[in-house]
């Protein structure tokens, strides 16, 4: 069986560093608030995605761009796609996976506003 991949277009190095660990690290910039919280929200996305089994079957693979709104409790207002795969089953999984995803973790206090958006790369793979 093919092992199967969904990876989100995250700098690596971001993404495998907690907050708390980036300061000891000596020369590697800490993520601000805001990278921190889209962070966040990218793997939480992550967490509510499924590869289509037709999609699977069939070796479809693609990366999906959405662009996300939600408001202060973390509740989705707007998606908007920036980049469709080649396949409509795909590019429905990722939509699929933020309302699943639906409500997000609440924006923090220390980011002072009521709306966050960012922007969600979806890369569906099949194999290593």
């Amino acid at each position: 069986m093919k092992a199967l991949h969904f990876a989100l277009a995250l700098p690596l190095l971001a993404a495998s560093l907690s907050v708390d660990a980036a300061p000891r690290l000596a020369g590697v910039k800490q993520e601000s608030g805001v990278d921190t919280y889209s962070s966040t929200l990218n793997h939480h996305t992550l967490k509510n995605l499924r590869y289509p089994r037709r999609a699977q079957q069939r070796g479809w693979e693609g990366e999906v761009v959405l662009k996300v709104l939600v408001n202060k409790s973390g509740e989705v207002q707007d998606i908007q796609v920036l980049e469709e795969s080649s396949y409509s089953s795909l590019n429905r999984e990722a939509l699929r996976s933020v309302e699943r995803a639906n409500p997000y973790p609440q924006i923090p206090a220390n980011l002072g506003v009521d709306n966050f958006t960012f922007t969600v790369p979806i890369r569906f793979s099949i194999g290593g």
